[in-house]
């Protein structure tokens, strides 16, 4: 017969609370939050660059080939730079790239929705699919900031239930431990 240790149930409980926390932030201040995580993406795009860059000089140190490396240090570096100074731009900038993809991605869909044999294939489904494309496509290029803000609270009610969830779930494994 196993035995199973319940004793780490308050971890799922902290999860749960810090989960809770993220989705609180995210449906009251998502422009402040998602602000603050892509500045915190750069942050950590400068660190790695800043190690990529260590790692490259010690290759030229050792007489080693450092042309790639150099390379993605500097495309590394210069997206920290510009994720944690200018936030706000970068955060617009790729979010329109993503929309742009969408829209094209969309209009793709569309187009083989209608080369496709009609007996094989459920256009209706394709059809609708594309359509939501199309729609997410336009709504991240027309207004980045605004469908991003979006974004970040539809997160956060996913992590509001996720967090629940955990502390629910937490709570049980509290209940088999005192059992035991």
């Amino acid at each position: 017969m196993k035995t199973y240790s319940f004793n780490n149930w308050w971890l799922f409980a902290l999860n749960g609370i810090l989960i809770i926390l993220f989705g609180v932030l995210a449906l009251f201040v998502p422009g402040d939050l998602i602000l603050s995580i892509v500045m915190y993406m750069g942050i950590l795009a400068l660190i790695i660059g800043v190690a990529m860059a260590a790692g490259v000089i010690n290759n030229i140190r050792n007489g080693l080939s450092y042309g790639t490396d150099l390379a993605e240090t500097v495309i590394v570096l210069g997206l920290g730079i510009l994720l944690t100074f200018f936030t706000k731009g970068s955060l617009e900038f790729f979010t329109i790239v993503v929309g742009s993809w969408a829209l094209l991605l969309g209009a793709l869909q569309l187009y083989f929705t209608f080369q496709l044999d009609p007996e094989l294939y459920n256009r209706r489904n394709l059809i609708i699919n594309a359509v939501i494309t199309l729609l997410f496509g336009a709504a991240l290029f027309f207004d980045p900031f605004n469908s991003a803000k979006v974004f970040i609270v539809i997160l956060g009610i996913i992590s509001l239930l996720i967090g629940t969830v955990l502390i629910i779930f937490a709570l049980k494994i509290k209940s088999l431990s005192e059992k035991e």
